[in-house]
């Protein structure tokens, strides 16, 4: 009896190459840093698996996945204001005294008014102890020292350029802490569609090349189609490492303390690499991107030429066995 038997076979290789253009984050990987925290998020995402063809009893299933590379059509960025004071008055005169400061310069290098929004966090009394003196003992008591408010600011901008600009007037109001930036995409749907589009004509041309290139019957058995799909946000994809190499001259020092310099943490933008998927589009990525993810998968059942087709006959009026052909 004969049988179709597809099988999938999964070479893996593993390989090092250092080239001139690899970078300091491989090489405080590969130099054993024991500081080192790199931690790249190269790898796709769990729910998209990659491509594989299987065999089950007469069913063939293919795989699709593509990504999209886009670039925000906006940006919405989060800086956090703090203020502590004596009094309620106090505390709340100073930190709006700095919001409008704030405000208002920002509109004066092109952030309309209307892109500007106050959210308020936090309003709480702060504490410290007050000791007591008696004649057999110390008591360290709480009593209120003053107020703390906190608010942010959001912020809404088109171009990324806008950026310096907003941290050049943030630093003149003494607001250091970027919380996060936010990248907006308008058309979702649109994006989808074009997905899933290539998608099925890849199918299709896959299917075709089952068909006509290996004689594979894949047009008469029943199919099961599902999709899935992810999206990657660049505040997601930043990694860290420290890149440096400790050198000893003459070992460790017998005597006397060692002081240890201070070594930079690098961040870096870490795309989700393109191994495991069949099309990309925009691939060539210069600033940080949305990138979304999607797969298609079709389930098709083969007819076994060993087993003979089952036959439909019609039985006529006039007692007649008639066979009927029916695709």
């Amino acid at each position: 009896m004969n049988k179709i038997l597809y099988t999938a076979c999964f070479l893996i290789l593993t390989t090092f190459v250092m080239g001139q253009k690899i970078g300091n984050k491989s090489y405080a990987k590969h130099k054993g840093n024991e500081n080192n925290n790199y931690n790249a998020k190269t790898e796709a995402p769990q729910n998209i698996a990659p491509k594989v063809i299987l065999s089950e009893e007469n069913v063939v299933e293919l795989e699709v996945q593509l990504l999209s590379n886009q670039k925000a059509d906006s940006y919405v960025a989060i800086f956090n204001l703090t203020q502590m004071g004596k009094t309620v008055e106090e505390t709340n005169h100073l930190l709006t005294d700095r919001y409008n400061g704030f405000a208002q310069e920002l509109q004066t290098v092109g952030v309309p008014k209307e892109a500007i929004y106050l959210d308020m966090v936090s309003f709480v009394p702060l504490y410290e102890y007050e000791k007591e003196h008696k004649i057999f003992s110390k008591t360290h008591n709480e009593v209120p020292k003053g107020f703390e408010m906190q608010q942010n600011v959001h912020i809404k901008y088109n171009d990324v350029s806008m950026m310096l600009k907003i941290m050049s007037v943030a630093a003149k109001y003494e607001i250091f802490d970027l919380v996060k930036v936010d990248y907006i995409v308008n058309n979702q749907e649109a994006i989808y569609i074009e997905l899933r589009e290539k998608a099925v004509a890849h199918l299709v041309q896959e299917i075709e090349l089952y068909v006509d290139k290996l004689g594979v019957d894949l047009e008469s058995g029943y199919r099961i189609i599902g999709e899935n799909k992810k999206i990657s946000f660049p505040a997601d994809r930043y990694t860290s490492y420290n890149a440096f190499s400790n050198v000893s001259l003459g070992g460790t020092p017998e005597k006397g303390k060692v002081q240890d310099m201070y070594k930079p943490k690098t961040m870096y933008y870490d795309k989700v690499a393109y191994d495991n998927f069949d099309i990309v589009i925009n691939p060539s990525v210069l600033e940080p991107a949305i990138q979304f993810m999607y797969s298609m998968k079709i389930k098709i059942a083969v007819k076994d030429p060993t087993k003979p087709s089952p036959q439909h006959i019609w039985l006529t009026p006039d007692g007649d066995l008639v066979p009927i052909k029916i695709d």
